[in-house]
């Protein structure tokens, strides 16, 4: 329950960072917004390290969270610059299909048992994820070039194995990964930034919504790794994955974009698969 919760809450959070992030980087660069954003979070984690001492963390802890935090800070630049090209309501629910699947499938094949319901539960996600990619109307397809397309595919490649990574790291290593995660991307991708255009801020006008993207991506983390350290990682995976529902809402209610009747068939799923794998 606690594992579904987690996953659920984190899931809710990314859908609104990735939305902030994208509104941002159609008026800046995705490199730039995505690097002070993890800046952002870079902070807040050292906070939480700071009021949240782990004693048991040890160096393969934070190898792992360094590891997480090149493979998960590209992603989320790619998914901020597939966002950006194409339309919110398509790149989401792709990149999230593959972050979804791949890291489910390696708990599988690693041996994981679920229960029934459970399995039924992961299974119909993936679909609602599916239905909602595939939903879009004409005019949602012909905005989606090749460009687009790719970014979101790469995105979901790196969030996998940024996934895969953090469940490799110890309970009791608390939120050291994570501030090593943080902290790798942060100066990482700054880096990039001030070799790209000399300038680490993004403009005033973007400011907001790309440090609040920081901010609950932090908060989505802190979820994601109490789910990852508390149920098995093919439902937080699934789960984990459904940000793409909140951030089509968001663009429905704020861009405009529309939902077709099969995308909202697809929201409805979700929530249902959401109840299916929290069902003790």
């Amino acid at each position: 329950m606690l594992s579904a919760l987690m996953a659920t809450t984190a899931a809710a959070c990314f859908g609104v960072a990735n939305f902030l992030g994208g509104i941002a980087s159609r008026k800046d660069t995705a490199l730039a917004v995505t690097a002070n954003a993890h800046l952002v979070g870079a902070v807040l984690m050292a906070v939480a390290v700071l009021v949240w001492p782990a004693a048991g963390a040890g160096p393969a802890d934070a190898a792992w969270g360094a590891l997480a935090g090149v493979t998960g800070g590209l992603a989320v630049v790619a998914l901020y610059a597939a966002l950006a090209l194409g339309r919110m309501g398509v790149v989401a629910p792709l990149t999230a299909a593959i972050s979804a699947a791949l890291p489910a499938l390696y708990d599988v094949a690693n041996g994981t048992a679920l229960r029934p319901v459970t399995g039924a539960g992961i299974a119909l996600a993936l679909v609602a994820v599916v239905v909602v990619s595939a939903g879009g109307d004409a005019e949602s397809r012909q905005a989606m070039p090749v460009r687009a397309v790719l970014l979101a595919v790469a995105a979901g490649v790196g969030f996998s194995v940024t996934l895969l990574a953090f469940s490799f790291t110890a309970e009791e290593s608390g939120y050291v990964p994570l501030l090593a995660a943080r902290a790798v991307s942060a100066v990482l991708l700054g880096g990039l930034t001030l070799l790209r255009s000399r300038v680490y801020l993004v403009d005033a006008a973007v400011r907001l919504p790309a440090f609040g993207s920081g901010l609950v991506d932090s908060v989505a983390n802190v979820a994601l790794i109490t789910a990852i350290r508390s149920g098995p990682l093919a439902v937080v995976a699934v789960l984990g994955a459904l940000h793409p529902v909140v951030t089509m809402l968001l663009a429905r209610v704020f861009l405009g974009e529309r939902l077709r009747g099969v995308q909202r068939a697809g929201v409805a799923l979700a929530l249902v698969a959401v109840v299916m794998t929290a069902l003790p």
